[in-house]
Parts: C-alpha cells; structure tokens; sequence
C-alpha cells in the first residue's frame, strides 16, 4: 500500500514539475515576444494539463497575445487576413476555465490574471462589435457586444458596460426582435440609471408604440427625476410632447413647447409645432410658426409644418363629417363639406405646401400632401410633381 502511495506522489509531483516546466517554456516565448512559438508549446502543455487552471490561465494570455499579434500584422498590410481570427473569445473561454477550476489562480510575473485579463478584452470585444454591425453581422454584433459588457461588468465599469447594453438593444431592434430590444434596454437603464438618456427615449418609444400610456408616463418620469442638465432634458422633450399629445393634456404640452421656445432652440419649434397640431392646437401652432418665419421665411421645415398644420386640420374636419355620416345627420355632413373653415384649410394646407416644394422638392410627406390639396382643389398636378413621388416611393421598396 506505501509503495503504491509512493508511487501516486512520484506521478502527481512529475506531471506538476512537467506542467511548470511547460510553461515557464511558454512564458519566455511570451516575453521574447515569440508568439506563435508560445502557442506551439502551449498545445504541449494543455495537452499533458487540460484540467490545470494555471494551464488555462497561461492559455489565456497566450491568446491575447495571438490577437495582438494579428491586430500588428494587419495593422502594417491592411490586405491581411489574422491567422488567428477567435483569439479573443478564446481568451475569454480560457480565463472563465482558470477561475473554474481555482478561483484564486495566480499568473506568472508579467501575465494577465483572470480579473484584470477579462477586463482589458472588453474594448477590443466592442471594437469587433462595430465592425460586425457595421458590416450587416447582426448576430456577431449581438455576441461581441454582449461579451464587451461582461468585461466591462467585471471591471466595475457599469456606466460602459450599460452602453453595450444598450448597443445591443439597437442591434436586436434592427433584427426584428422586439422581446430582446426591450430586456437590453430595461437592462441598460437598470445597470447605470444616470448614463445614458438614450435608453429612456428608445423605452418610451417602445411602449409608445403599444400605446401603452402608463409605461410611457413612468419612463418619462423617471428619466425626468434622474437627468437634471439641460443637454440631456432637451432629448426628452420630443418624447415628452408626444406623450402629452397621446394623453390630451394640452396645457403641459403647452406649457414645454413655451419653455422650449423660450429656450432658443429653434430645432425645436417645427417639432412643437407638430405636436401642437396633433394636439388640435392649431392657433398655436400657428402662432409659433409665424413667429419664426417672421425670422426664416424660407426655412423648409417651417414651410412644411405649417402645411402640415393646415393640412390636419383639413383631416379633422373631414373626420367631424363622416362622423356626421355614420350618424346619419346629414345636414350636419353636408354643412360641414360646405363651410368655409373645410376650404380655407384645404388652401392655406396648398399654399404653404407648395411653398415648402419651392425649397425643397423632394420631400416625399410634403409632396404628397401637396398632391391632394391640388386635387381636393382641382388645380392641375405637375408631372414632375408625380414623378418625385413616384421615385421616391419606389426608393423605399
């Protein structure tokens, strides 16, 4: 039975002394900057070790390494292609198996441990990100942007890790993938509730969407309470008057399209004046467009909200009567068709459209506004007119 036990620690002392002999061989080939020669002895040494955590440990540094030398080659010949192309997300694998199999691990002088190691692939992880999204890889984008967030997480870094978060929200809303656009976003905004204002914007457009008003008014208050610098409130504005237009509380959305106005941003004011209008304020839309035209007669998102004020007007009347139709009270129908408020809306939503035209041809939602106020009219429609639309609308298919 002694020799026996003899025997199991003369192995278990020969295969540690082979394993540290095997990569203190690694880690000169590291340090003289040899790295394909370190990756050959570490096929060596994760051979005769697969379950030694130092082993994968050494495994890890040895493929950043291998990353870096690719992202040098190719750095001097663009033309190149890495030879190494998973060295990053083999990296990643090797240091999560250190921890695995001894959560306290230490590495060789000069070498990553798995704390620090995971850490620095968080940024090249989000580079490969980029470009992947950039190039139409969706569900490379997805990968890279989720393991650049697990790095960040681990490095204590929430406000960068929320950022991959919500990268990846955008990359699973370009996907079709509604369910996972939300849970990123969720989750961007609960890692780092004061980073990113985006997240909250993107949110209350999700659920906008669905209509849903008490998600929306929580979302908007939340950020509400959290963003209080003006460069970041003033990306909650347009939602906000959205939400107030969707709600019908026109006294608050009167209330922010002044304090907007007052604030100087003229980007602003044909989007105040949209909401105005959506909101059947269209005195005040109006009184605000004026004002600024007053100061830009030619300005073509002026122009065209004014059409687009008169034209929705046009469409509530229009509205009011088939309402009156379905009812059957016809004379009210029929006063409505008549009244001078329905073809002075229909003129004033021609005129200020064809003015925007003048300055700006082809804008497809103003073209075609255009279009029916000529033929509600019976004032001829241009060719040219219809071809814009026409083209415009084949642009999109």
């Amino acid at each position: 039975m002694k020799k026996w036990m003899l025997v199991l620690v003369a192995l278990i002392v020969s295969v540690s002394a082979f394993s540290q002999s095997c990569l203190d061989d690694v880690w000169q080939c590291l340090k003289s900057k040899q790295v394909p020669k370190a990756k050959k002895f570490m096929e060596s040494c994760m051979a005769s070790n697969p379950d030694n955590a130092a082993v994968w440990l050494m495994q890890a540094n040895v493929n950043i390494q291998l990353y870096n030398y690719d992202s040098e080659r190719m750095q001097k010949d663009a033309s190149l292609a890495p030879r190494y192309p998973n060295a990053l997300e083999d990296a990643y694998a090797a240091f999560v198996k250190a921890v695995e199999l001894d959560s306290k691990v230490e590495p060789k002088s000069g070498m990553f441990g798995p704390k620090e190691g995971q850490q620095i692939l968080a940024q090249p992880f989000q580079e490969k990100a980029v470009q992947a999204k950039a190039s139409g890889k969706l569900d490379e984008a997805v990968k890279y942007y989720g393991l650049s967030a697990r790095c960040y997480e681990l490095a204590q870094k929430k406000a960068d890790a929320a950022a991959m978060y919500l990268q990846t929200a955008l990359v699973y809303n370009a996907k079709g993938d509604r369910e996972n656009y939300e849970k990123l976003l969720e989750k961007s905004v609960s890692t780092a509730p004061e980073a990113y204002v985006d997240a909250y914007v993107e949110l209350y457009y999700l659920y906008s969407s669905d209509k849903d008003t008490a998600k929306c008014g929580e979302i908007l208050n939340k950020a509400g309470k959290i963003f209080k610098d003006e460069a970041r409130l003033a990306s909650l504005y347009e939602p906000m008057m959205d939400y107030y237009a969707m709600i019908g509380d026109e006294a608050k959305l009167l209330e922010l399209c002044d304090k907007v106005i007052a604030s100087g941003n003229e980007v602003m004011i044909p989007k105040c004046a949209t909401y105005l209008s959506n909101a059947k304020s269209y005195a005040k839309a109006e009184q605000i467009l004026r004002d600024a035209l007053a100061k830009n007669p030619n300005d073509f998102n002026l122009l065209k909200q004014m059409g687009y004020r008169y034209a929705l007007e046009y469409y509530d009347i229009q509205d009011r009567r088939q309402a009156a139709m379905n009812a059957r009270q016809y004379e009210e129908a029929t006063r409505l068709f008549q009244s001078p408020e329905r073809k002075a809306a229909m003129e004033n939503a021609h005129e200020w459209c064809q003015r925007a035209y003048e300055v700006n041809p082809d804008d497809l939602e103003n073209n075609r506004i255009l279009r029916e106020m000529k033929a509600l009219l019976q004032i001829p429609i241009p060719q040219e007119l219809n071809d814009k639309i026409n083209a415009r609308m084949q642009s999109q298919h």
